[in-house]
């Protein structure tokens, strides 16, 4: 999928600003899950939709980034990750769709692989592919930190938009007008949310060696690293 419209929202940059400053996609929260999950490790990290780097920036800032790579669709946020560094010595960065990019990187090559408010923009199979490109592309030990929004487990995709337009127009107050009107209609045409559950099992399914089993199942719990009604962070291995 090379979804170019998907992004075309975050390159207005008054409006992603906005987003972040009030927290209203648990920035905050997520950059203290991704800090928590990397301090004091040395680390070769790729990101996912790394936008303009300030997630990674954050939540990386105690840890040694001996590699960094991010991809992305929008090369006003890739200049953006550039020109404000704290990534690395030579932070690198790819211009591209991500189930595109990803296939061209080496096999177990990187510690660290997070997507953060990314993979959203796939539908569910190719989601699956994604996965399965990270799994080959971590190294034994790697770990995955997948940030997205997710339905709830008892609702579809439909519910979901019906809550989150709602959250919009109601929370996000501080936003203009028209600026709430594109949030939502970016999210109405290009977001595709899946419940925890499904996105835990999918990276479970994404190894072909791995069998389920009652200690998996309890290990997946203490993955959840964040959960509220609309976002969730996961510690995947």
């Amino acid at each position: 999928m090379t979804d170019k419209p998907s992004v075309e929202i975050f390159n207005s940059w008054d409006l992603y600003k906005n987003i972040v400053l009030n927290n209203w996609m648990r920035h905050e929260q997520m950059a203290q899950f991704i800090h928590k999950s990397s301090t004091g490790l040395q680390l070769k990290v790729l990101d996912l939709g790394c936008g303009d780097g300030q997630m990674a920036r954050q939540g990386l800032c105690d840890c040694q980034i001996e590699k960094y790579v991010g991809i992305d669709l929008s090369q006003d946020a890739l200049d953006h990750l550039k020109r404000a560094g704290g990534l690395g010595p030579n932070p690198q960065t790819v211009l591209g769709d991500i189930q595109e990019s990803i296939q061209q990187l080496p096999d177990q090559s990187f510690d660290l692989v997070l997507a953060s408010y990314s993979l959203h923009h796939f539908q569910s199979d190719q989601k699956l592919v994604v996965l399965k490109e990270i799994r080959r592309i971590l190294s034994p030990k790697g770990l995955f930190l997948w940030i997205d929004i997710a339905c709830l487990e008892e609702e579809d995709r439909s519910g979901y938009l019906s809550r989150i337009e709602h959250e919009i127009e109601s929370k996000w107050i501080l936003m203009p007008p028209k600026h709430r009107e594109d949030a939502i209609e970016h999210i109405f045409h290009h977001d595709f949310p899946e419940k925890q559950s499904w996105m835990i099992q999918a990276w479970e399914k994404s190894s072909e060696t791995l069998r389920p089993s009652p200690s998996n199942i309890q290990l997946n719990r203490r993955s959840v690293g964040y959960r509220d009604p609309f976002y969730v962070a996961l510690q995947l291995r």
